[in-house]
C-alpha cells in the first residue's frame, strides 16, 4: 500500500494535526525498544509470527531520529514501520492519532483489524555511546533533568516520568510477555540507547507491577556469534526489514521492499540470542557460600533457601522479603509487593532490582542495582559489563541409596512418570519386565516392584522404554519396541501389553531409534504419540495398528541422537539432534519452511554451548512450567539447563549442585512433586540424587 493512501485517510501523517488516537488495548506482547528498527533486526522471527498470530502487539519506541539540526526523521521511520507491520498482517488499514499516557502525549498509530499498536514516544536518539546533550544516558546519570521530545507535539520527560509513561503502558496492556533489549552491557559493546531502554523496561515492569514474562535480545553484540537462523525464517523477515528500510532508508520506494538492506543489517537478522528472566526457589549461592535471611553468608548445607516469586518477590523460608531502599539500602522487610522488593533473575544468575538507581557519573555500561556478594554479606551496586556478579538459586538434593530401590539399570534403560497414580513421579525401568521404585512427593523412592502383567509382559528393548498418556485417559503408561513395533503397557489394562503401532519395527529401526523414543502429543489432540528416529527421518506413530506415521523430517541422519518434546508450547511434537555446533532443532510450528534442524544453541564471545551426543546425560522436559521443553545436561558436579524460548535456547544455568561434588553418569527428567514442571534426578553411584525446583 502506497503511504499516500494512509496519509490520504488521515490528512496528516505523524503530525500537530491528527486527531485524538485510539486508546490502547490489552495485547499478550509488549515490546519496548530504543529505535524504529531494533525489533525488525533483533527480535526475529519472534516479531514476525507475534504479528501473525493476531492475538495483539504492541510496539513501543521510546527514541525517535532528529538530526542535530533538529529536523524532524522520525516521519519516514514511521511509515515504515507501518509498512513492515502491515505487510506481515495483511492489512494497511492504519489510524493515527495523538493520546495521553500518565500525563505525556504520544503518538499511536493503530491496525485494529490485526490488534496492532505503534506507540511513538519522540525521546530524542542518544547517540551510539550516549554522546547527545540530551541522551537517555544523560538523563540517567543526572546531567540532565528534563528533555523536550521531538515529536511534532511536544512532551517533557524527567527520568521518573518516563518510568511511569512505560509503567502505564505495561498496566494498560496487560501482556504476557514483554520483549525488549539488552540491560547492560554483560555480552559486549552495544548501543547507549539500546542498554538504557532495556534498563528502563525493567523499571518499568517493576513498577507496573506485572508477573509478565520477559525476554531481553542481544543487539550489536549478536554480530560476534554464529548464525543461527534458517534460510526460509531468514528471507521471510528481511523482506520484512526491507519495507521499512524503503521509507527510512531510502533504498527503494517506500510501500515496497527494498532488496538490499545494507550489510551490517543483514549480518544481524540472520542471529537471534535472548536471554530470558525466571522464577525458582532454593539456596542463593554465591561461590560456595549461600546468603542467609540476616544477609550474611553460612555454608549451604546449613542456609535456608528462597523463593523468586511470580512478583519477583525475593522471600525467604522463615519469612520476609529483601527490599532495596530509593537510596540503595539493602533490609528484610515484609512482603508488600512493590519496585522496592522486586527482582529479576535472568538465566545467566544476575540478580536485577526494580528500584531505580540513584542519579551518578559514568553509567555507561551499568544502568541497573543488581544484588553482589561481599566479604562480610551482600550489598547492591550498579552492575554491567565486568560488574555484573551472578548467582545460583538451587534445591536442596535428596538421595535414595540404590540398595533401596532394587532397581540397578541406569542411563537412557530408565525413566520417570507416574505409574503408580499417586500423582508423583516414579522411577521406571524394565528388569525382568517393568519395575518402578514409587516417587514419595519429595525427591526420594521406596522399593521398586513389577507392575506389568506376567502373562502379557512389557517385552521391549530397555532404551526404549518412555512414559507418558498415550490412550487419552489422564494416566501414564509405558511403551516401547521390540522387533515388530511399538509395544504399550496402558495403565487402563492394568498395564498388560498390547501392540500400539508396527512403527519402529526391526526393519524400519536405526542404531539410535530405541534410545529416542519418546511419548509426546503430535498433533494437539491431548493423546502422546511414540515420536523418534528410524530410517526414514523423524517419525511420530499414533496409536493404531493401519494408522501411517508422520514423518516430521527427513533431515537428520538415522544415526543422530535425537530428542523430540514440545519446545514452543504448542502441544506439537518437535525435536533437537544433536551436532558439533550445538543442538539443532525443528518445531511443527515452521513445518511450512522447512524440516530441516536450526541452530538453537545459545553462545557467548563466539563459544558455542554444545550438548554432549547422548540420551544418558542430556534429557529435554519443562523444567520451568511454562510449556516449552528445555535441555538439560550434566556438567562436572552440576545439572545444568538451557530454557526454551520457542525459537531457540537460552543460556544454560545452573537447575541443581549435587553433593560431594559428585559426578553423575545419568540424568533423568520428570515431575516428582505433582507440579506439572520436571524435576531433575542423577546416577551419583550408590545413591540417586534428586532435586525438586
Amino acid at each position: 500500500m502506497a503511504l499516500l493512501a494512509i496519509c490520504g485517510v488521515l490528512g496528516a501523517c505523524g503530525d500537530n494535526l491528527l486527531s485524538t488516537g485510539d486508546p490502547l488495548a490489552p495485547a499478550p506482547d509488549l515490546i519496548i525498544v530504543a529505535h524504529q528498527d531494533d525489533d525488525l533486526i533483533f527480535m526475529q522471527p519472534d516479531l514476525l509470527e507475534a504479528v501473525q498470530r493476531g492475538d495483539g502487539v504492541t510496539s513501543v519506541y521510546v527514541t525517535a531520529g532528529s538530526n542535530t539540526a533538529g529536523t524532524a526523521q522520525a516521519d519516514p521511520r514511521y511509515q515504515g514501520l507501518m509498512n513492515a507491520y502491515g505487510s506481515a498482517a495483511g492489512s494497511q488499514a492504519w489510524r493515527c492519532g495523538w493520546i495521553d499516557i500518565d500525563g505525556h502525549t504520544a503518538e499511536h498509530c493503530r491496525l485494529d483489524e490485526k490488534r496492532i499498536s505503534l506507540v511513538f514516544l519522540g525521546y530524542p536518539d542518544g547517540g551510539k555511546v550516549g554522546e547527545y546533550e540530551a541522551s537517555l544516558l544523560h538523563l540517567w546519570e543526572g546531567t540532565v533533568t528534563t528533555v523536550e521530545t521531538v515529536a511534532h507535539r511536544k512532551a517533557y520527560y524527567d527520568r521518573a516520568g518516563l518510568i511511569d509513561v512505560v509503567a502505564d503502558i505495561v498496566r494498560e496492556t496487560q501482556p504476557r510477555i514483554v520483549r525488549t533489549l539488552e540491560v547492560a552491557a554483560t555480552h559486549g559493546r552495544d548501543h547507549s540507547d539500546h542498554m538504557l531502554v532495556g534498563a528502563l523496561a525493567m523499571l518499568a515492569i517493576a513498577r507496573a507491577n506485572s508477573q509478565a514474562d520477559v525476554l531481553a535480545y542481544r543487539a550489536y553484540s549478536a554480530a560476534d556469534e554464529p548464525p543461527n537462523k534458517s534460510e526460509a525464517i531468514f528471507d521471510l523477515t528481511y523482506a520484512m526489514l526491507g519495507y521499512y528500510e524503503a521509507c527510512a532508508g531510502g533504498c527503494g520506494t517506500c510501500g515496497e521492499p527494498c532488496t538490499d538492506i545494507g550489510e551490517v543489517h543483514v549480518t544481524w537478522l540472520r542471529r537471534r540470542y535472548a536471554i530470558g528472566f525466571r522464577h525458582a526457589s532454593g539456596k542463593l549461592r554465591a561461590g560456595t557460600q549461600c546468603l542467609t535471611p540476616q544477609l550474611t553468608f553460612a555454608p549451604c548445607e546449613s542456609a535456608l533457601s528462597w523463593q523468586l516469586d511470580a512478583y519477583g518477590e525475593l522471600r525467604a523460608a522463615d519469612g520476609g522479603c529483601l527490599e532495596v531502599s530509593d537510596f540503595g539500602e539493602l533490609a528484610m522487610t515484609a512482603c508488600l509487593g512493590g519496585r522496592n522488593r522486586r527482582f529479576f533473575f535472568d538465566d545467566e544468575g544476575h540478580l536485577w532490582s526494580g528500584t531505580p538507581p540513584r542519579a551518578e557519573a559514568n553509567l555507561d555500561y551499568a544502568h541497573l542495582w543488581c544484588l553482589a556478594p561481599t566479604e562480610t554479606g551482600v550489598r547492591v551496586q550498579m552492575c554491567g559489563q565486568d560488574r555484573a556478579p551472578t548467582w545460583e538459586l538451587v534445591p536442596r538434593t535428596i538421595e535414595t541409596a540404590r540398595a533401596d530401590m532394587l532397581i540397578t539399570a541406569t542411563g537412557r534403560e530408565v525413566r520417570i512418570g507416574d505409574l503408580t497414580g499417586d500423582g508423583w513421579g516414579d522411577l521406571c525401568a524394565i528388569e525382568g519386565g517393568l519395575v518402578c521404585a514409587p516417587g514419595d512427593g519429595a525427591g526420594g523412592f521406596t522399593a521398586a516392584a513389577r507392575i506389568d502383567s506376567d502373562v502379557a509382559p512389557l517385552a521391549i528393548d530397555p532404551r526404549s522404554l518412555t512414559l507418558g498418556d498415550v490412550d487419552g485417559d489422564g494416566r501414564a503408561d509405558a511403551c516401547g519396541r521390540d522387533a515388530e513395533g511399538v509395544l504399550c503397557a496402558l495403565a487402563a489394562n492394568n498395564f498388560a501389553a498390547e501392540r500400539f503401532s508396527p512403527s519402529f519395527n526391526e526393519a524400519l529401526a536405526a542404531a539410535s531409534t530405541s534410545a529416542s523414543l519418546t511419548a509426546v502429543d503430535a498433533n494437539a489432540d491431548g493423546v502422546a504419540d511414540i515420536c523418534g528416529i528410524e530410517q526414514t527421518g523423524v517419525v511420530c506413530a499414533p496409536r493404531g495398528l493401519s494408522l501411517q506415521p508422520i514423518v516430521r523430517s527427513q533431515w537428520p541422519s538415522p544415526t543422530d541422537v535425537l530428542w523430540p518434546a514440545d519446545l514452543d508450547g504448542d502441544h506439537q511434537a518437535d525435536w533437537c539432534t544433536a551436532t558439533d555446533t550445538g543442538p539443532a532443532c525443528a518445531v511443527e510450528a515452521q513445518r511450512e519452511l522447512s524440516t530441516d534442524g536450526a541452530p538453537w544453541a545459545y553462545s557467548q564471545a563466539g563459544i558455542v554451548e554444545v550438548a554432549p551426543a547422548t540420551t544418558a546425560t542430556v534429557a529435554l522436559a519443562d523444567v520451568d512450567g511454562d510449556g516449552r521443553a528445555d535441555l538439560c545436561s550434566l556438567h562436572e558436579d552440576r545439572i545444568l539447563c538451557a530454557r526454551s524460548q520457542g525459537r531457540a535456547f537460552g543460556p544454560r544455568g545452573t537447575f541443581a549442585i549435587l553433593p560431594n561434588q559428585s559426578v553423575a553418569s545419568a540424568l533423568w527428567l520428570g515431575d516428582l512433586d505433582g507440579d506439572g514442571r520436571a524435576d531433575a534426578c542423577a546416577d551419583t553411584g550408590a545413591t540417586i540424587t534428586c532435586a525438586i525446583r
